[in-house]
């Protein structure tokens, strides 16, 4: 009986594991009460999941991510700062702020440290004033650095986030925002801390001490496992933003929100990060795999010319588990011909070929390589474009000729040595055997040698020296006494 009942339990384990694994991933994105939202992976910018995401939006306080990258860009954090009267009070007095007062001196790094823990507004126009001289050009330099990063539906009017009809973002350029920001040296020092202590100044006697609104990365009742930083927000206008990090093994993501609620802000970003660990694994298509292109260089309607268009490197992407390598769509966008001053930008976009109202389909544009000497080998002017003869092609061919030339010659060199030895030591080898052949047949007197055709044949005839001398008979009579 205990047979058959363990023979039934391995068949119901066979059956089910594999609906267990099935199930282990889930197919629909989740619920978010946020009313945009999107989750990037921070090495290869690639959105994973989003809800309208490009949809304009008032960013609030999450604003400051940017100030805090162009201040480590263009600034010393050891830079004294002296506060200015605009600065201290341009703000909304029920705005969060440290205090600071007209006057007041205070570094870079402090101002960096209170403008991204506590959210100070006074500190983010510190930051302006000192980076940019002042905060309309800082507010320009800002503009300029959306657009550089690729967040063309974003505009700044000031660099706290204080609300304004003028300045709003996407929940897409702020991910964008953030994913440079963590490349800038020195960013993530500032955008994991916890807390922060400001030394009495000139104008205060007394220590600040700061501390993070996010819940996210402290211990709270909303701490998430592998949190790695984030920024929150706030206005009437805005309602709760967030952009928070977070990295399991050696994928990192961020998650931003936008019009939320208090608490809801925490639930949505761990339930899509939940979702985005636990569905997605990466995937590589091999440089071999993907395809190479070849197109004419037309100079009027001559062809002078052809250029190679080739992916640089192998492409790694995040897929989600119910989907396979098969089921990627390659759209290569590649010029038929190219004609000398014209700006291409070849590029390879991968989308998902099944069509899923929950699944974000646009897994990402990857640029191409673009040669124009690589396959005529041809020099090109950087100022026209157009190719240019080069003298010295001659002589580098002349070079590459004796170079070959010479390499084969060492080779026949060696080869000879190498026979020439080979030939000498079987010579030396015949003679020794002779030798040793003589010796152990050796020619003594009475030794007749005779030639006929063919080899030499040595006969040896013993001497009769050579031989046992024969005993007499004794001689028992004489011939006379037989008679």
């Amino acid at each position: 009986m205990k047979r058959y009942a363990a023979l039934f339990l391995m068949v119901m384990l066979v059956l089910f594991l594999p609906l267990g694994a099935s199930a282990a991933y889930a197919t629909e994105v989740p619920a978010t009460a946020s009313q945009t939202s999107v989750v990037m992976d921070v090495s290869t910018g690639q959105v994973l999941v989003e809800k309208e995401m490009n949809q304009q939006m008032y960013p609030a306080s999450i604003t400051k991510i940017m100030t805090v990258l162009l201040a480590l860009e263009n600034a010393d954090p050891a830079t004294v700062h002296t506060m200015s009267y605009e600065a201290t009070h341009s703000i909304d007095p029920g705005s969060t702020h440290i205090a600071l007062t007209e006057g007041e001196q205070i570094t870079l790094k402090d101002l960096i440290y209170a403008t991204m823990v506590a959210s100070a507004n006074d500190a983010a126009n510190g930051i302006a004033e000192c980076v940019g001289g002042s905060i309309d050009q800082f507010v320009e330099m800002m503009n300029e650095k959306a657009k550089e990063i690729g967040a063309v539906n974003t505009h700044f009017v000031n660099a706290n986030g204080l609300h304004d009809p003028d300045h709003y973002t996407t929940a897409y350029d702020m991910a964008l925002i953030t994913q440079y920001a963590l490349g800038v040296e020195g960013f993530r020092e500032y955008w994991c801390a916890e807390e922060y202590t400001i030394r009495p100044t000139n104008k205060q006697s007394q220590e600040r001490n700061l501390g993070t609104q996010h819940s996210m990365f402290v211990e709270s009742q909303f701490t998430y496992e592998g949190c790695t930083g984030g920024k929150l927000g706030y206005t009437d206008e805005a309602r709760h933003t967030s952009v928070t990090t977070a990295k399991r093994g050696e994928l990192e993501l961020i998650c931003v929100t936008m019009s939320s609620q208090k608490y809801e802000k925490y639930e949505d970003t761990a339930a899509l990060f939940d979702y985005c660990f636990d569905s997605f694994d990466q995937v590589t298509l091999s440089k071999q795999s993907l395809k190479g292109f070849v197109i004419p260089v037309l100079e009027g309607d001559t062809q002078v010319q052809e250029v190679r268009i080739y992916p640089d490197n192998s492409i790694a992407l995040e897929l989600h588990r119910q989907y396979s390598i098969s089921d990627l769509n390659l759209e290569y966008q590649v010029p038929e011909t190219y004609r000398y001053g014209e700006e291409v930008a070849p590029s390879l976009k991968i989308t998902l070929k099944p069509e899923s109202d929950s699944m974000y389909r646009d897994l990402g544009s990857f640029p191409l390589q673009f040669s124009l000497s690589d396959t005529a080998g041809q020099k090109v002017d950087a100022e026209t474009g157009l190719p240019v003869k080069d003298n010295t092609i001659f002589w580098k061919n002349l070079w590459n000729i004796i170079k070959w030339v010479g390499i084969i010659l060492a080779v026949v060199v060696v080869l000879f040595f190498l026979l020439v030895v080979s030939v000498r030591v079987r010579h030396f080898l015949y003679r020794k055997k002779r030798k040793n052949r003589r010796v152990k047949y050796p020619v003594t007197a009475g030794t007749q040698i005779t030639q006929r055709q063919g080899p030499v044949h040595i006969y040896v005839q013993p001497d009769t020296l050579d031989r046992r001398p024969r005993t007499k008979r004794p001689v028992s009579g004489t011939r006379k006494s037989r008679r």
